[in-house]
């Protein structure tokens, strides 16, 4: 794929890395962690990381023209997997009738997070 077909949305953090590519039909947006407004980590219970995480990917989808309905992949990490009964709640929430293929897995988080999620989205220009 030649790089007029790749667009690269910078990252407002100080890590090397894109908030999110498109690559033609598809956006691929970085690992999502649980954030404060000063994008300090956000700690505490999973629920209230889960609805930070999931709100910033909505925010994220929406400046760039999509939302979570368009969400096709999702790939979830929990710093401990018996989180996954209360994170389940909050995710589908969110998600609704259009649940994405998921994986999740137990990690040692960054920062000491609790949560990181990671998306692909359809959405056609």
């Amino acid at each position: 794929m030649s790089n007029n077909q790749l667009t690269r949305y910078p990252s407002p953090l100080t890590a090397p890395l894109s908030k999110a590519v498109r690559a033609g039909d598809f956006l691929f947006l970085s690992g999502q962690t649980p954030k404060d407004d000063n994008l300090q980590p956000l700690r505490g219970e999973i629920e209230v990381q889960t609805r930070n995480v999931l709100d910033a990917i909505s925010a994220t989808l929406s400046e760039l023209g999509a939302d979570l309905s368009q969400v096709v992949r999702a790939t979830v990490w929990l710093s401990d997997i018996k989180l996954m009964s209360r994170f389940n709640p909050v995710y589908e929430e969110y998600f609704a009738n259009a649940l994405p293929v998921r994986s999740t897995v137990e990690a040692q988080l960054s920062n000491a997070v609790d949560l990181e999620i990671e998306v692909t989205v359809f959405a056609p220009q």
